[in-house]
C-alpha cells in the first residue's frame, strides 16, 4: 500500500510566542509535523520554543530542525528531548545536522560525519540505557528510558548513507528533480544495506522551499533568500555527487564562498541578491522549490511523488506564514 502524501512546516523562531501562534495554525490546518530551527546567534532558543509547542498543541508532531553536535553536549540534548517527550508523549523527534549558521556564527567548523555518527549513537544510548561514552568520557541520563526518533539532515550522499545506516529518519535537502530524488533514495538504501535494515525503517522527509502566490515569479522572489541557503549547501564540504550541472559548478562554489551566515534565511538577507547576481535563482527554484500558483505546486509535487518522494517538510521563512498555511491547506 502506497504511503500517503504528507506535509510539514519548519519555522525560524524570531519570537517565541509568535512561533507558537504559527504552530497552532499548522495544527489547525492539518500539517503533520512542525520543525523549529536552531541558530542561537540569530533566533530564539529551540528548546524553549519547543516546550511552548508541547504544552499548547495536542496532535501535531514537532522537533528540532536541526541541532548539531558542536554547540550542545549529547547529554544536554538528550535531557532536553526527554523533557519534551514527557510533556508531549509520542509527538516529539530530534533533528540533527552537522551545523550551519549555528556553528558559523561562533567561528566554529561544522561537525564531521564521524562526530555526527558518534553524537547520534551517544544520544540514543543515553535515552535508551541511560549511559554512554562520548569523546572518551562517560556520561549518564538517570531519569529517562525509552527511544525518541532521531532524524539526520542530509544534503549529500555520505550523510544520506549515514542516515540509512543509523537514523530513524532523514530530512533530505538535495532537491526535488526526479533524478535527484531517485539518487537520494538509492544513497539511503546503501546505508540501510550496511546495517542490514530495510528502507522502510527510515522515515524520509524532503525539504522543499515553498510558496503559494498568484504567479510563479513573485513566489520565487519571496523565497530567494532560502533558495540561496539551499544552494550554499551544494558547496559545503564537497560538491561531489551533488548533481550540479558542469556549467553552473563555479557559480555554485562562489555562492557557497560568499554566503552570509549572519543573515541566514532572513527575508532581508543580502543572500537573496547574491543568488540573483550569480544567475542561479531559476536553477535553485527548479531544483529546490515548490513555488507559484496552486497548479504549479501540485504539478511539482506530482513529479516528486512519481520519483519516490511522499513527505514534504517545507521551510516557511517569509512573512505571513499563517496566510500561506491556510492557503496551502485549502488549495493544495
Amino acid at each position: 500500500m502506497a504511503q500517503p502524501v504528507r506535509f510539514g512546516v519548519n519555522f525560524l523562531p524570531h519570537r517565541a510566542l509568535e512561533l507558537l501562534d504559527w504552530a497552532k495554525v499548522a495544527e489547525d490546518t492539518g500539517f503533520d509535523i512542525v520543525g523549529v530551527a536552531d541558530s542561537q546567534s540569530l533566533y530564539r532558543d529551540v528548546y524553549v520554543c519547543e516546550a511552548l509547542v508541547a504544552r499548547e498543541t495536542r496532535r501535531v508532531r514537532f522537533g528540532s530542525r536541526v541541532i548539531n553536535p558542536i554547540t550542545r553536549h549529547p547529554a544536554v540534548s538528550a535531557s532536553a528531548a526527554a523533557t519534551l517527550e514527557e510533556l508531549a508523549p509520542g509527538r516529539t523527534m530530534i533533528g540533527i545536522g552537522t551545523g550551519d549558521s549555528s556553528t558559523d556564527n561562533l567561528g566554529l567548523k561544522p561537525a564531521s560525519l564521524e562526530r555526527l555518527r558518534a553524537y547520534v549513537i551517544a544520544m540514543r544510548e543515553l535515552l535508551v540505557t541511560g549511559h554512554t561514552v562520548f569523546n572518551g568520557a562517560p556520561c549518564n541520563l538517570d531519569w529517562f528510558r525509552r527511544p525518541i526518533p532521531i532524524y539526520l539532515a542530509a544534503s549529500g550522499p555520505k550523510t544520506l548513507q549515514l542516515a540509512g545506516e543509523i537514523a530513524d529518519g532523514v530530512i533530505i535537502n538535495t532537491g526535488l528533480t526526479p533524478e535527484v530524488i531517485r539518487d537520494s533514495i538509492e544513497q539511503v538504501k546503501i546505508g540501510c544495506a550496511r546495517a542490514g535494515r530495510s528502507l522502510d525503517a527510515v522515515d524520509m522527509w524532503w525539504l522543499p522551499l515553498t510558496n503559494l502566490r498568484d504567479n510563479r515569479a513573485a513566489a520565487i522572489d519571496e523565497i530567494a533568500m532560502s533558495l540561496a541557503s539551499a544552494g550554499s549547501h551544494l558547496a559545503r564540504f564537497t560538491t561531489a555527487g551533488k548533481h550540479i550541472p558542469p556549467e553552473l559548478h563555479e557559480r555554485v562554489v562562489e555562492l557557497g564562498r560568499r554566503y552570509n551566515s549572519d543573515q541566514h534565511d532572513k527575508p532581508t538577507s543580502a543572500n537573496r541578491e547574491l543568488a540573483k547576481e550569480l544567475g542561479l535563482l531559476d536553477y535553485l527554484a527548479d531544483r529546490f522549490g515548490i513555488a507559484g500558483t496552486a497548479t504549479d505546486c501540485i504539478k511539482k509535487i506530482e513529479r516528486a511523488v512519481d520519483a519516490g518522494a511522499r513527505q514534504f517538510w517545507m521551510s516557511i521563512h517569509f512573512d505571513d506564514k499563517a496566510r500561506f498555511m491556510r492557503d496551502w491547506a485549502r488549495e493544495v
